[in-house]
């Protein structure tokens, strides 16, 4: 099997798709998988081509300002990506299916059909307002073209809302190395309360950490780490000087998986996700999470539909309440965490991912080979 990504960002930048992308790759090489990687060069220090983990990365357009202050995506970055993805277009016919990361959205939109039947598209996030719904819903009608999504929810959404035919749909969670978590019996603190992210704005830690101050959590010895680097960090840092929060800034992922095993609680008050990984990796060390109820915040769902965690309303009122609740029944919420820790280990590691996707692309190339 040859298979085909294409997504805006990878090494070195860092963030959730960037390591999605990089993690199923290297777990679909393992498997005898040919992996090629397209992608635009927004570092301009890195090789146009390299192998990592076995996959062949191509940054086939240079944009050094793709990440754009205030567009935060650079509109010619998007023109030029796209240009060359259509100048290779034969080399992605050859392959058995090509998956598009949903960002940017041009590239799938103008190559999708095009490609007979080996269109994939990740959708990584749902979000609302007019001009997203057409983009969806113009996604979801191309034809031949399949959805993954990165949580049951979003598939619901593309079925529910867009007409998205369940045959075409499928659920891949960004998966967990199980080999990497730390086995139990794990040493949770049951004092400490945990946030795991990039520190900007629509990330919400400046609500978590007021919410966490107007509880009365701090006078009663509890403490939250807030780990994760990013625009927010300098002005949490200054507003939030108080022995009751530790700012611990980027961390590694040997210190992440120690701080998701000691921590008694995650919470993520996103005002938009998808399906971070954290609230996987946390349930594979019977941590729960604590996520509020944004319109555009898919991690409400996740910790519904794999019952390891629960949400509360999006307000900082609500939050505190929780965080009270939290600290006046600590065995509900272990007893939450113990059951997610069973789950996770059978829903989230990437094994068990990688081989439900395989199952999904291969039974559409036996179809497209029977039509042939």
């Amino acid at each position: 099997m040859k298979l085909a990504f294409v997504t805006e960002l990878f090494a070195p930048s860092i963030g959730g798709q960037e390591i999605r992308f990089e993690e199923l790759g290297a777990e679909l090489v393992k498997r005898g998988v040919q992996v090629d990687l397209y992608t635009i060069r927004h570092d301009l220090a890195t090789p146009s081509e390299e192998v990592v983990h076995g996959m062949r990365v191509h940054r086939i357009a240079d944009c050094a300002g793709y990440k754009h202050p205030r567009l935060r995506r650079h509109p010619l970055g998007i023109l030029r990506f796209t240009w060359a993805l259509w100048q290779r277009r034969r080399e992605l016919q050859a392959c058995d299916a090509v998956v598009f990361n949903i960002w940017p959205v041009l590239p799938p939109l103008v190559l999708g059909g095009l490609l007979r039947g080996k269109a994939v598209v990740d959708v990584c996030e749902t979000r609302s307002g007019r001009f997203w719904h057409w983009v969806y819903g113009r996604l979801a009608t191309l034809p031949g073209v399949r959805l993954l999504g990165v949580s049951p929810e979003i598939v619901r959404h593309m079925q529910r809302v867009h007409g998205t035919a369940a045959e075409r749909a499928h659920v891949a969670v960004s998966g967990v190395d199980l080999d990497a978590a730390p086995p139990p019996p794990f040493r949770k603190d049951p004092r400490q309360i945990m946030f795991f992210g990039r520190l900007t704005e629509h990330k919400n830690p400046r609500m978590l950490a007021q919410a966490f101050l107007q509880s009365s959590l701090p006078a009663r010895g509890y403490r939250l780490v807030i780990a994760g680097g990013g625009p927010e960090y300098d002005s949490l840092q200054r507003d939030f000087a108080s022995p009751a929060i530790e700012l611990a800034g980027r961390v590694s992922d040997a210190q992440k998986w120690q701080l998701l095993q000691q921590s008694a609680l995650l919470v993520l008050p996103s005002r938009r996700e998808g399906f971070p990984r954290v609230v996987a990796e946390a349930a594979c060390v019977g941590t729960p999470t604590l996520t509020l109820d944004y319109p555009d915040n898919g991690t409400r769902f996740v910790v519904d539909d794999y019952q390891v965690g629960r949400s509360v309303a999006a307000s900082t009122e609500a939050l505190v309440a929780a965080l009270e609740q939290f600290a006046a029944e600590p065995q509900r919420w272990a007893d939450l965490g113990h059951d997610a820790l069973q789950r996770a280990r059978r829903e989230f590691g990437w094994e068990q991912v990688t081989t439900r996707l395989m199952h999904f692309l291969a039974l559409e190339g036996q179809k497209e080979r029977q039509h042939a």
